[in-house]
């Protein structure tokens, strides 16, 4: 049985302020939907899903929340911007539960918020989370999405490596989005190719172009103007997520950008929750 609830009043809500939605613990979150006015996304900064004060997903902006799910065709919600805990893009009914956020007792979870800041510039802002809550099921996996962001210069167009992702025990990444927003009118993102190499062997090798056809085929809406993704769960299993294990002695991505600048990558890892995680 689903369950559909207010989330306690969000305090402090005005601009300039850090924020928090406080998500009470016991059942398992499939996701919160957060309505707001006098506030547009990019106004909603460096948000933060934390657990036990450990960070689980962190997001520069609502923009940037927003456009990863609409690469999935992720359902919306009007006035609101939606945290999928769930993964609604999984083939199997049950891989999609999975992915909720199980905070009943067994699994030792205290704490559960989400943080973000308001930026100075907006007008009168007004917040209000829902959330949709079941039961949580003793024994069932408690996988997590872990969203991380990390920024790479580019110091002049063509190709460059970036070499230096973060590869946890044990996690797999589900995918990578590379955002270098479209600069010269084509209505593409500035890394034309990215290329996904573990140990030589190349697990990615079309363009940004190519790519995302390839996605659409799918059932994505590649965010073409703003990001190239390497989407590493296309049919929607997340089996095919690249296991990091001891075994992987290099791993790499091998770009084209069109310009000069940074890219700022988003990697989804999928990983469990438990002690000694990252």
């Amino acid at each position: 049985m689903k369950l559909l609830k207010k989330l306690p009043t969000i305090a402090n809500v005005a601009a300039g302020n850090t924020v928090s939605i406080n998500m009470p613990v016991g059942n398992t979150y499939e996701q919160i939907a957060l309505y707001t006015s006098g506030v547009t996304n990019a106004q909603i900064k460096n948000i933060v899903l934390e657990v036990n004060g450990r960070m689980i997903s962190e997001w520069p902006n609502a923009e940037r929340l927003v456009s990863m799910d609409k690469h999935y065709n992720r359902p919306q919600t009007d006035g609101a911007i939606v945290f999928h805990f769930n993964r609604p893009e999984l083939q199997l009914l049950q891989e999609r539960r999975f992915f909720g956020l199980d905070t009943n007792q067994s699994q030792g979870i205290q704490t559960a918020i989400i943080r973000m800041d308001i930026d100075a510039g907006a007008t009168n802002p007004v917040l209000t989370a829902y959330a949709m809550t079941s039961q949580s099921v003793p024994g069932a996996p408690n996988y997590l999405t872990k969203t991380r962001r990390f920024i790479v210069p580019v110091s002049a167009a063509g190709q460059f490596d970036i070499d230096n992702i973060p590869r946890p025990l044990g996690a797999s990444i589900g995918a990578i989005h590379l955002y270098m927003p479209d600069t010269n009118a084509d209505g593409f993102c500035q890394v034309t190719k990215a290329e996904m190499l573990v140990d030589s062997v190349n697990w990615h090798e079309p363009d940004a172009k190519t790519a995302a056809n390839f996605q659409k085929s799918f059932g994505r809406v590649p965010q073409v103007a703003e990001s190239t993704v390497i989407d590493n769960m296309l049919e929607g299993d997340m089996r095919h997520a690249l296991a990091l294990t001891r075994n992987i002695q290099d791993f790499r991505l091998r770009c084209v950008a069109a310009s000069a600048g940074q890219v700022e990558i988003m990697v989804e890892y999928i990983d469990s929750w438990g002690v000694g995680r990252f």
